[in-house]
């Protein structure tokens, strides 16, 4: 197997692509290797002047995709960041390959939201594809559970009576 030198972690900003980004991180170090965050973007959006890839141009709610990838995946002093945005109707594990093929990279790390019965059928599964036709080796990672169920809420103790 060739030494591992850049690892692709895709990012939908969910829990589960948090947490794959956690494990990309700490694979990365332990080998040495560089990360690039790869994130497809829904149009409308675009690229503005300096590389700015902006959502809802022209609305009060425009957001640099770029920026807010840095602030949820930082580089670190141990590690080198990359961060790579392209605009696609929806994401697909074509948009995954093709970014592997075009930047070289040895390895992926991605989340999987872990769809069963009639959703995966109804929706896919991105990541089982990537697994079936990437030609490196893909690490998939599912959220912890208590990163994406919804908080409980605690019963005060009652008084004991007597």
């Amino acid at each position: 197997m060739k030494p591992i030198k850049t690892i692709l972690v895709p990012t939908d900003f969910s829990p589960h692509s948090d947490e794959a980004f956690n494990v990309g991180r700490e694979l990365a170090r332990a080998m040495g290797a560089g990360l690039i965050v790869f994130h497809v973007a829904h149009p409308p959006a675009v690229i503005s002047e300096g590389g700015r890839v902006v959502t809802h141009p022209g609305k009060g709610e425009a957001k640099d995709l770029v920026e807010e990838m840095r602030k949820a995946h930082p580089a670190d002093a141990q590690l080198r960041v990359d961060h790579k945005v392209i605009i696609a109707s929806r994401s697909s594990a074509a948009h995954i390959l093709d970014i592997l093929d075009t930047l070289g990279c040895d390895m992926i790390v991605m989340g999987t939201h872990g769809r069963t019965g009639l959703r995966h059928l109804l929706f896919g599964s991105v990541a089982e594809e990537v697994v079936r036709k990437a030609h490196c080796p893909v690490v998939v990672v599912k959220a912890p559970a208590h990163a994406v169920t919804e908080p409980t809420t605690q019963k005060q103790p009652q008084p004991a009576t007597g």
